[in-house]
């Protein structure tokens, strides 16, 4: 069993695009900041043959409201800042109460050591 504990993030809007040159774009912009219940944080590394799989994973939960409904509907629209990092979702849960919802996040590193 993992501790929980509150904490501090912010919700984010991700837009992507392409420029002028036919690169793909992506663009953050902070939406809201919110406290979480933070817990099964994960971060390993396995290397198989030809691989490597980085798992960094943590989940967070947050009370229903309007606007988590709105994140539960486009989960790709949307990222959290946590820890000075980028958090994607990966997962949706939602409570059978609809008092709270859990999102599975992984950490979004495009500048991986290798």
């Amino acid at each position: 069993m993992s501790i929980a504990r509150f904490e501090n993030v912010v919700i984010n809007n991700v837009t992507n695009g392409i420029n002028l040159y036919g690169e793909q774009t992506t663009a953050i912009v902070e939406w809201f900041t919110s406290r979480a219940i933070v817990k099964d944080v994960r971060n390993s590394l396995r290397i198989s043959e030809r691989y490597r799989l980085y798992t960094d994973l943590v989940t967070l939960t947050f009370n229903y409201t309007p606007n988590m409904k709105s994140i539960v509907d486009d989960q790709d629209l949307f990222a959290v800042t946590w820890r000075d990092n980028d958090w994607r979702i990966i997962d949706c849960y939602e409570s059978d109460d609809r008092m709270s919802i859990t999102f599975t996040c992984y950490k979004n590193d495009p500048t991986t050591p290798v």
